[in-house]
C-alpha cells in the first residue's frame, strides 16, 4: 500500500528543493527589477511593485528608503496572516523567498542593460513571472500579496494570475497619478505578462477529471485510500467482453497526474486512464497546497 507520506513528501530532498526555489525567486525577482523594470520605470506585481512605487514617491519627497527595506516593512503583517491561515511550513518558505529577494536586491546593482523601454518591461516581467510560478508550483508563495492571492485561489478557485491582476490595479492607478499614464501603461503590460507566465508554470491550479476503467478496483482503492481527494466508484460491464469493468472518477489537480498514473498502473497495468479538463462549480472540493 502506498502510504500517506508518499503523497505528502516531507523528505529532506523536498525541503532542499523548496529552499532552492525560494532562493531562485529572490534572484530572478531582483534581476527583473534592478536590471530591467527600473530602467523602464515600470513596476512589478505585488509587494515588490508597491515598494518600487513607494520608493519613487518618497524620493520625490526627499525621503531615502530603499526598495528592499520597504519590502520588509510591507511583508510583516502579511507573514503573520500567512502563519495563521496556511501554517508554519508554507509561511517558512514564503519568508525565505522574501529574505532572498531582499538580499539579492542589495547585491545586484541597478544598471541599464537595454535602453528600449518596452523590451526592458517584457524581459523583466517574464523573468519575475518565472520565479513566482516556480514558487507556487513548489507549494508556497513569494510572500506579500501572493499570500492573499493564495487564499483567494484556494477559497474561490480563481487563477493566481487573474487575482494578481485585480490586486495590482491599485498600483496602476497610483502610478498614473504620480508618474503619468505612460508609466502606468508599461506597468500594465508588465503585470499582464508576469501573470500569464505565472499561470503557465503553475499547473497545480488547473483541475482535471480523472476517469479510470479497471477490473481491479478494490486494489486501486486500497492504494489510493489516503490520497488527498476522494473518488466515486461506478460498477459496469464491457459491451463486447461482457466482463465486469468498474469506473473510478476523481477530480484532481493537474500536477498530480504523473503520480496517480504510477500508483494506478502499479496495481493494474491494463487500466484505461482518461483525463479531461474540468471546472469545479460547486461541492466539497479543496485544493491542496
Amino acid at each position: 500500500m502506498i502510504k500517506r507520506q508518499s503523497f505528502i513528501n516531507h523528505s529532506y530532498l523536498n525541503w532542499l528543493f523548496k529552499f532552492i526555489m525560494a532562493g531562485l525567486y529572490g534572484l530572478l525577482s531582483a534581476i527583473g527589477i534592478n536590471l530591467f523594470l527600473n530602467s523602464a520605470h515600470s513596476y512589478s506585481i505585488g509587494i515588490p511593485g508597491i515598494a518600487q512605487l513607494l520608493n519613487g514617491i518618497l524620493i520625490m519627497n526627499h525621503v531615502d528608503l530603499s526598495i528592499a527595506t520597504l519590502i520588509i516593512l510591507l511583508n510583516i503583517p502579511l507573514v503573520i496572516f500567512s502563519w495563521f491561515i496556511f501554517g508554519w511550513s508554507y509561511t517558512l518558505f514564503s519568508l525565505v523567498a522574501v529574505i532572498s529577494n531582499v538580499i539579492f536586491l542589495h547585491v545586484i546593482p541597478e544598471m541599464d542593460i537595454i535602453t528600449e523601454r518596452l523590451t526592458n518591461t517584457l524581459v523583466g516581467s517574464v523573468i519575475i513571472g518565472i520565479g513566482i510560478g516556480f514558487c507556487f508550483r513548489s507549494g508556497f508563495s513569494t510572500g506579500g500579496t501572493d499570500v492573499i492571492v493564495s487564499y483567494i485561489q484556494q477559497k474561490f478557485h480563481r487563477n493566481i494570475g487573474f487575482v494578481n491582476t485585480i490586486i495590482n490595479a491599485v498600483v496602476l492607478v497610483f502610478t498614473a497619478v504620480f508618474f503619468g499614464v505612460s508609466g502606468a501603461t508599461y506597468s500594465l503590460i508588465g503585470m499582464m505578462i508576469t501573470s500569464f507566465v505565472m499561470d503557465k508554470i503553475y499547473i497545480q491550479q488547473n483541475d482535471v477529471t480523472l476517469v479510470v476503467l479497471t477490473k481491479k478496483s478494490p486494489a486501486i482503492i486500497e492504494n489510493l485510500h489516503d490520497y488527498t481527494h476522494g473518488a466515486t466508484l461506478f460498477s459496469g460491464k464491457g459491451i463486447y467482453t461482457d466482463q465486469r469493468t468498474d469506473m473510478l472518477v476523481m477530480i484532481i489537480q493537474k500536477s498530480d497526474i504523473p503520480f496517480l498514473k504510477q500508483a494506478i498502473l502499479l496495481v493494474d497495468k491494463d487500466a484505461f486512464i482518461n483525463v479531461q479538463t474540468t471546472e469545479v462549480l460547486n461541492g466539497n472540493y479543496i485544493r491542496k497546497f
